[in-house]
């Protein structure tokens, strides 16, 4: 049976203290970890983080092939990944070069931090600037360095880590609906065929 320990947290009048949410976060992913293997997660390299144009924006895979860094996560790797707030981006300045941090919990049960150095290229034909990753490093991590570096609140990575569960969820409950619908059908087609006269 699941932990009640976030439950049990949650059930109180004080606010949640940072220490708190780290535990939460281990905790949910705890919870997670035996289930990674039994669900469909997105490569590393599908995310869909530089700016091309004014809003559009492309796969990491779009511009770079490989990356450095732990030999053992590419962008193959599958996981959840989770850019880092935008305004916590370091922007591009006079050489034209910004950096991204994505945080990520990969198929493994392991934490990953990834940066990616981009760098802005002339505007395209609308006059909008376009973003182009020219490099990405990957590296396994903790959850207080995670937080650190991407300036992102715990409480949100706890939130992003249930959305992925309840993803999960909905996901197999769409591929459980087509297939009773199917089964249905089968039944019903066998029902009908049981009904025709056999041949004496």
């Amino acid at each position: 049976m699941p932990s009640t320990k976030g439950l049990e947290t949650f059930v109180r009048k004080k606010q949640i203290t940072d220490e708190e949410w780290d535990d939460l976060i281990e905790d949910r992913r705890e919870l997670i970890k035996p289930h990674l293997d039994f669900f469909t997660l997105p490569e590393l390299g599908s995310l869909f983080c530089v700016k091309d144009g004014e809003s559009c924006q492309h796969e990491l895979k779009y511009d770079v092939s490989v990356s450095t860094g732990d030999p053992r996560f590419s962008l193959k790797t599958q996981g959840i990944f989770r850019k880092q707030p935008w305004c916590s981006v370091k922007q591009p300045s006079i050489d034209r070069y910004g950096t991204m941090r994505v945080w990520g919990l990969a198929r493994s049960g392991l934490w990953v931090l990834v940066t990616i150095g981009f760098i802005e290229e002339d505007k395209d034909s609308h006059g909008f600037k376009v973003g182009r990753a020219i490099n990405v490093d990957i590296v396994e991590s903790d959850l207080s360095t995670i937080v650190r570096e991407t300036n992102q609140e715990p409480q949100l990575i706890w939130e992003e880590l249930g959305k992925a569960i309840q993803g999960w969820a909905e996901s197999r409950k769409q591929i459980y609906d087509k297939a009773l619908d199917l089964s249905l059908m089968v039944q019903f087609e066998e029902l009908a065929f049981s009904l025709i006269p056999k041949e004496a």
